[in-house]
Formats: C-alpha cells, structure tokens, sequence
C-alpha cells in the first residue's frame, strides 16, 4: 500500500514537514547531508517502529527536540502515528494506542534497498538472520513473540554455561530452548526457502549468472524437530561449557550464496558488484514475500542503490520496483524522471514537481 502522506516533528535535522507523495514515483534530490536519508528513514520509523540504520530511537530525537512524532496515512485511509519523548514510545494505529510494537509492525510494507546492502552478503550471519527476521515479521505478527522468548531462554542457557550448573539444571534450559527454539524454526524454514528461491531467480535476472541462496540451520527438519534439537544441545554441551555459549540453535542460522559455477563462496570470492546484485535479489525476493501475503504494493526506500550499478542493471532493478510497488528514491542528482521530485536541502524538504 502507497504512503500518501507522512508529517514529520523533531526527526533529526529534518525541519518539520507535512509531504505528499505520489502514488507511483518519487524523487528525492539534494547535497549530501541534506536529509534525504533522513526522510527515507523517517517512512521506514513510520512504517515498522525502527530505524534501518539500527538506531536507537533516542538517536532519531533532532538536537534539542522534546518530542520526536512521525504520523502518516496510506492510500487506503489507514493511519499511523509514533511518538517517542525521550522516555516513552507511543504507537497508535487508526486512532487506537497499541502496547505491542509487533502488532504495529508492517501495517505499511516497506522495503528498503541501500548502499550498505552489501553486508548481506559479505558481512556476518547476524545481517542475514536478522533480514530474514524482519522480512518474516512483516507478514506474521506473531514471529517476533515467539522469536523474543527464544532469546530470553537463550540468554538464561548462556549464563548458565558461564556460571556452571549440574545435569539438571542444564537439562531444563536445553528443554526450554527447544520448547520456544521450535516454533521459531517452523516459521522460519518454509518462508527462508521462499525468500531464496526467488533471491536465485532474481540474481539470474539481473546478472545472467547462476547462484545459489540456502537458508543454514544447526537444526535439521526431519519428522521430529525437537528430538533432534534436544539431542544436538546435548551433544554439544560440552563444548558449548567452554566457549561459553550456545552452539546450536535458530540463532546460529545463515544464509549461504555461492555461485553454481565452481561452487565458489560468494562472500569471498565474488565483486563488489555481484554481492551488490545478490542483495539486490534478497530485496526483491522480500517484495515478493509481501505482495504473495496478500498485502498490496510495498513501498520501496531507495538510497542511491543503483548508484554504483551500470545504467543497463540500474534501469532494470529500478523497472522491477516501479512494477511491484511505490518508488522512495533519494539521489544527490537531479536526472530524468517521470515522478513526483522533492528537494531537500539542509533538512528543508520541498516538493518541486
């Protein structure tokens, strides 16, 4: 669903703004600095409750702002509001004060392709665990509880590995990470495979090159998942003792890209250029999870993404996002479009179109 409109008070340098926005394209241009980020960041904040840029809320409040409150509305009427005053978020949906973030989370689809997209590919496992997470909690508010009570067992497993307990002390954490580890592997699998199928199909689109995208887990999905979870904590708890931490779980899950040809790790043999493409697949693999939830068009939140791109692939990746959804695009330059364009200027944002 298209945003229509967000207004905007105390969000970092961005001088308050009411913004209308057009249903198909819109471009943001500007100097570096200026706040386009910013405003891209402000519909994503508006959108799921968090930065993209794995901020923390105080660090959205503008300098010497009181209130930081981002409110918007979709092309079907529906309205959103955050408020966050230094202590105290407050999120309503339709008028309607929510306690819960993850009930709040994804009643604006967005989807986000930046220039530090690479380290989906290239970074840590963290950046791919984490993409599957948010892309899976877009579409099933009940992921992020269930993820949230795997991670408080698996801090308590943790520190007792640390501090040392007996057998049956252990036995019962091992118990309570695959009573919560459990559901969130079956919610995981089916959608990561999803997700990479299409990511495949998008990096052949793109590049002309085979590769592919494997979801990784320490927990195998034979006929009965928690036997053999239970047996792999288990296994590994001797081991897991002295290094101090969990060594099996959904929390150690990876995505793998390789390229068919040599079977060669993408991670570290491929250019900047291919794993710029490769995430560029995982996005529109996202955009893909949404559309096929039944939700309709995301919106997608461009940062100069096919800056870096030749013109033939940076045509052809932003064809596909003007066909699956709304167009968000910052740029420091002006060019040829045929949407509506902003300026933004020294957080002044103005529509020029």
């Amino acid at each position: 669903m298209a945003i229509s409109r967000i207004s905007l008070r105390g969000f970092r340098n961005l001088r308050p703004a009411d913004i209308e926005f057009a249903a198909e394209a819109n471009y943001l241009f500007g100097p570096n600095g200026a706040g386009k980020t910013n405003l891209l960041e402000a519909v994503h904040f508006l959108a799921i409750g968090r930065s993209f840029r794995r901020s923390g809320d105080r660090e959205m409040l503008g300098f010497g702002a009181e209130l930081l409150a981002a409110a918007g509305s979709d092309e079907e009427g529906r309205d959103g509001e955050i408020r966050f005053d230094g202590r105290e978020k407050r999120v309503l949906l339709d008028g309607a004060r929510l306690e819960r973030l993850s009930d709040y989370l994804g009643w604006l689809p967005v989807v986000v392709l930046l220039l530090d997209d690479v380290e989906l590919v290239r970074g840590a496992p963290s950046m791919r665990r984490g993409f599957l997470d948010m892309a899976i909690a877009k579409t099933d508010r009940e992921y992020i509880g269930l993820l949230n009570a795997y991670r408080r067992a698996l801090v308590q497993r943790n520190r007792l590995l640390v501090q040392g307990g007996d057998e049956k002390s252990h036995a019962a954490w091992e118990e309570e990470l695959v009573r919560t580890g459990v559901p969130v592997f079956e919610r995981r699998r089916p959608v990561a495979e999803r997700l990479m199928a299409s990511a495949a199909d998008y990096f052949d689109e793109l590049r002309g090159e085979k590769a592919s995208f494997v979801h990784r887990t320490s927990i195998e999905g034979g006929d009965d998942i928690a036997a053999g979870f239970r047996q792999k904590l288990a296994a590994t708890r001797s081991r897991s003792v002295e290094l101090g931490y969990t060594l099996v779980g959904p929390h150690r899950d990876d995505v793998r890209i390789r390229f068919e040809e040599g079977d060669r790790d993408m991670r570290r043999f491929g250019s900047v250029g291919e794993q710029r493409l490769a995430a560029v697949a995982l996005r529109l693999a996202e955009a893909d999870l949404l559309l096929g939830s039944g939700r309709q068009r995301p919106v997608f939140l461009l940062d100069e993404i096919t800056s870096e791109l030749d013109p033939d692939r940076s045509g052809r990746v932003l064809d596909l996002v003007r066909s699956k959804g709304q167009v968000l695009y910052a740029a420091a330059r002006r060019f040829d479009n045929d949407g509506k364009e902003f300026r933004v200027e020294a957080g002044q944002v103005e529509a020029v179109s």
